[in-house]
Order: C-alpha cells, then sequence, then structure tokens
C-alpha cells in the first residue's frame, strides 16, 4: 500500500472497488493488477477511472481482443495434452522403426513406459524369432536393458534370461502380473497373442483375466485365423479348460474356411477334430467339414486320424451326413494298426454309443489278452474300466449267448460319485419328486447300475401315473418302471446343446434292461424356479413316458 498525506490509500488488487476505512479522511481504491514490468512513480499516480476517460481507444481494444479469435502463438497447450502428444509420437517411432537401433533410440527417451516398453521388446523378440536380428545384436545394450528393468520388476539380467529361453513374448508377460498384462495384450499381434496363450497351456497356468483378454483381442482380429493357429488355440483352450463360445465359434468359421487350402497335412485336421472332442463343442458345420476332408484326402490319413474323428463324434453324439464312408474306414480298422491297446478302447467305445460296433469290436476289448496289454501300461485308469464295465454289459444284453466276460477284478473298486455341483442338481431334483412318490417303499435313490455309472432314482408308475411299490413292479409289464438320470452343464455339449454321447448310451443300457429312462438335462430344469414349476415340469414328463408306452 502507498499512503499519501495520511489523506488517500491506494491498494494493489485485482478489482475496482472503493472501500472506506474507520478514518473519515482515509479512501482505498482496488484496481486492476498492474503489470510488474511498469515502474510506478511514488509522487505521479493516476486514478483508474482517469485513464480510461482520457483513452477511451482502450476500452474499444479490450473488447476487439475478447470478440477476435485467440491466435495460434497465444494458445497454448495444457500440460496433460502435451503429454498425451509425446507419447503418440513415441509410438509412432516404434512404429516406423525398421532395424535395432532406430528402435532402440525410441528407448533414450525419458518418458518411455511400460506399454512402450512392452511394445519395443515385444517387437524385437519378433524380429528375433524371425532371424530378421540376432539376439546378440541387442542383448548387451544398455537401452535394451533399460526396457528390461521397466518390464520386470527386477533385475535386468532375470529378464533378459526368460526372453532368451523363450525367444518369444510369453515370458514378457509371465514376468508382468495377470491384470496388467491383459490390459496390455491389445498391443499385440496375432501371432503374438497365440504364443501368449501357448506358453499359459504349457505351464499349466490358467489365468482368468489374461485368458479373457486374449479371447477379446483374438476374436475381434480381422486377419483370419489358419489351421495351424486354430488348431494351435483350440489345444491350448481344452488343455487350460476354458471353453470361450466367442471365441471358439469365430475358430471353427476360420477352420471351415481353409480346410480346402489343405491337401496333405491330416496331423493338423485331426488335431482340431481331437480338440472340438475334449471341449464338447458340437459345431456340427465345422465337424460336417472336417469328416469331409478325411474323407476325401483318406489316401493321406492313417488310422489315428480316423479313429480320432470318430472318438469325436461319439464324445457329441454326431455322425456327420455323407461321412459313411469315414465310419466304414473306422470299422475296417484292426487293433494292431492302434498305437495303444488304450486307443483301440476308445475307439470301440465310441462305436458303440454311436450305435455302430460290431459284436467282433466288442469281443474282442473284454478278452483276458486284451485286458493284460492295458495292464502292462501299468493299472488301468478309473474311466477306462468303466468303458469296459459299459461294454461288458451291452454285450451281456445284446448277446447273451456269448461265453466271453469282463474278469470281475476289473470292476472292483472303481469308485463312481457325483461331483459337488452334480449333487446338488440331483438333490435339487429328489426334492421335487418327494411331492409325488414320497414313501422309499416306491423309490429308489443313487442306483448303481453295475455297468459303470450311476442312476439317479428309481421307481414305478401304472398307467394311470399313480406310483407303485418297488416290489410289486418287478415282474408286473404293465408296470412302468422309471429311472431317473439328471444331466448337468458336464453331461451336455456345448453349443447344440444335447447329451453327450455316453449319457445316451446310458440311456440305451438302462432300456436294454426294461427302464422308462427320464433324462431331466439343466436346460429344462432349474433348481431355482418355484416347487410348483418344477413339479408340474416332472409330471408333464411322465405323462409324456406313459402315453408313448401304451
Amino acid at each position: 500500500m502507498l499512503k499519501f498525506n495520511g489523506l488517500v490509500i491506494w491498494r494493489l488488487g485485482s478489482r475496482a472497488i472503493i472501500r472506506k476505512y474507520s478514518s473519515p479522511s482515509a479512501t482505498v481504491f482496488k484496481i486492476e493488477k498492474i503489470e510488474s514490468s511498469k515502474s510506478t512513480s511514488d509522487k505521479n499516480i493516476t486514478s483508474p477511472e482517469t485513464k480510461i476517460r482520457d483513452n477511451p481507444s482502450l476500452v474499444a481494444a479490450a473488447f476487439a481482443s475478447i470478440n477476435s479469435p485467440e491466435s495460434e502463438d497465444s494458445r497454448k497447450p495444457s500440460p496433460k495434452s502435451v503429454k498425451l502428444n509425446r507419447h503418440q509420437i513415441l509410438e509412432n517411432e516404434i512404429a516406423k522403426a525398421n532395424d535395432v537401433n532406430s528402435l532402440l533410440l525410441v528407448a533414450e527417451n525419458p518418458i518411455v513406459s511400460r506399454r512402450h516398453a512392452l511394445k519395443m521388446v515385444s517387437t524385437l523378440s519378433e524380429w528375433s524369432s524371425t532371424n530378421k536380428v540376432k539376439l546378440s545384436d541387442f542383448e548387451k545394450d544398455p537401452r535394451f536393458l533399460k526396457l528390461c528393468r521397466i518390464l520386470a520388476r527386477s533385475t535386468s539380467s532375470q529378464a533378459l534370461s526368460s526372453l532368451t529361453m523363450a525367444e518369444d513374448l510369453s515370458t514378457v508377460l509371465g514376468i508382468t502380473g495377470d491384470d496388467e498384462a491383459a490390459r496390455l495384450i491389445g498391443n499385440l499381434s496375432l501371432t503374438q497373442m497365440i504364443k501368449v496363450m501357448k506358453a499359459l497351456h504349457s505351464k499349466g497356468r490358467r489365468s482368468t483375466p489374461l485368458l479373457r483378454a486374449l479371447s477379446h483381442n483374438i476374436t475381434n482380429q480381422s486377419e483370419q485365423l489358419d489351421l495351424k493357429k486354430s488348431a494351435d488355440l483350440l489345444f491350448a483352450m481344452a488343455s487350460l479348460n476354458f471353453p470361450d463360445p466367442v471365441l471358439m465359434d469365430r475358430i471353427c468359421n476360420d477352420v471351415i474356411s481353409n480346410l480346402k487350402s489343405n491337401q496333405d497335412k491330416p496331423a493338423v485336421v485331426t488335431s482340431i477334430m481331437v480338440s472340438l472332442g475334449l471341449l464338447r463343442y458340437r459345431h456340427e458345420a465345422a465337424l460336417s467339414a472336417l469328416a469331409d476332408w478325411l474323407q476325401t484326402h483318406k489316401d493321406v490319413c492313417r488310422a489315428s486320424d480316423v479313429a480320432s474323428a470318430v472318438v469325436t463324434f461319439g464324445t457329441v453324439d454326431f455322425v456327420p451326413p455323407l461321412s459313411d464312408g469315414l465310419v466304414e474306414n473306422a470299422l475296417s480298422l484292426k487293433e494292431e494298426e492302434m498305437m495303444k491297446p488304450s486307443s483301440w478302447l476308445d475307439l470301440v467305445f465310441s462305436l458303440l454309443t454311436l450305435s455302430q460296433a460290431r459284436d467282433d469290436h466288442l469281443l474282442s476289448t473284454v478278452r483276458p489278452d486284451f485286458i493284460d496289454k492295458l495292464l502292462s501300461a501299468g493299472e488301468i485308469p478309473i474311466p477306462a474300466r468303466r468303458k469296459l464295465m459299459a461294454i461288458d454289459a451291452y454285450i451281456s444284453l445284446k448277446f447273451p449267448q456269448h461265453g466271453a466276460r469282463l474278469a470281475e477284478d476289473i470292476s472292483v473298486g472303481v469308485p463312481i460319485v457325483y461331483t459337488k455341483e452334480k449333487a446338488l442338481y440331483v438333490q435339487s431334483i429328489m426334492d421335487t419328486f418327494k411331492t409325488l412318490v414320497s414313501a422309499d417303499a416306491f423309490m429308489k435313490r443313487e442306483c448303481y447300475s453295475g455297468m459303470g455309472f450311476l442312476y439317479d432314482a428309481e421307481f414305478a408308475l401304472n398307467s394311470k401315473c399313480h406310483p407303485v411299490p418297488l416290489e410289486k413292479a418287478v415282474n408286473d409289464k404293465s408296470v412302468h418302471r422309471i429311472a431317473v438320470l439328471g444331466l448337468d452343464y458336464h453331461d451336455m455339449t456345448r453349443r447344440t446343446v444335447v447329451p453327450l454321447g455316453v449319457n445316451q448310451l446310458y440311456t440305451k443300457l438302462l432300456e436294454m434292461k426294461g427302464f422308462k429312462v427320464l433324462q431331466i438335462p439343466y436346460t429344462e430344469f432349474n433348481p431355482k424356479d418355484k416347487l410348483v414349476t418344477r413339479v408340474q415340469y416332472i409330471e408333464k414328463r411322465l405323462k409324456q413316458i406313459v402315453s408313448n408306452s401304451l
């Protein structure tokens, strides 16, 4: 503040406001900010109002400057936009780089982020894998080591050694966290994303965030997947139990498009066929196209290619139309043509589920010498023993004149229990049945078939759908013996949702024993529905079964 003669006080401020202080002789003026570059004399100060009155052009100039557009020189970008522009420039420089030096020159920039480091290391990795450059060209370069430190969150030697061993991007992603790696997936090429998927499979690492990001980005790629990429993806998805339906549909469509270009490579076709079976993915158009290829190129196909196709058909319970030639080729195969005894068992069991097996096929699997062959590889796995039990049961029911039977010790100690999810689903079905068949004398639960599987319940109905005690129903042909098979998500195929081939075989075996089978798929029966809704569904299905039997 400047004070003159105790009468007027000038205050340099930002507004032209007059304030009166307590002294009647003191008046305060608050005027617009004065530029610091202008010096003021203590003895020569002019009132702002006087300045404006003396120079009216000043007001006009002020309003003109407001109305006129801001010049390019006066506009200054915000620090945030400058930062974004710098990052964009950096990304453009990475994209334009065509050799090691021009790429690592970008790494000298102080604002290199993890995103930029990943792009540069992935580019170097791709160049190295395609022999465009050698690892020795950059592995000791300080700029490359800087990128490794940015990515690794550890010593650069660890990141470098990982890259050296794998020579692809998957190990770089293995160093970073799953969530962060998932966010960076969009920067990768299609080939790199497939490498990451294969790396996750080889390490047995089921990272859900990473798999979802890979699936989403691969699906949205405009580049078509060739047969090798499709086979690698499907096998990795099957091994990791990650059946993303959108990606699988995309893969199958690309397989159909690219099959014509393959003339002499049955291995990749078989790999795709096997993976579709493991995933229980009933894409009928793709399965038909694959079967047609195997038939057309039978001269280059091995016995294992034909057998693998039939196993997949048996799994999803689907025989493609116009594939009679392929089935005939499978029927003509001999046990000696299979690489392992277990492969012959899988083939015969699949032919049985498709109702194509001959009696000589079936009998060959229960002979003592074949069992010895299975035992030569070690103890027979539980799934294989259950297959043997089902085949043996079919033989005894279909060809009772044959004396050959499976050794009893095969079925001893075979655990047949529900999974946790299946147990909850079956329990919901049983709770619903309590309103229809309440007494234990009328219903038997968790029934062991003796044929390698459980069925959920057994009861009997007369022609009016009234329950009949089980003891009276044993020899009464006028009574309908009902066997219940609850089918949860794991008992059904994907895409086209139908019971798996093995469940259709179990249904057939129960029917051969005189039961009417009530299949209750999860697509029709929801445990969360009201009890009355579930009861109505069961009643409707039972009436259909009884009416169809009359």
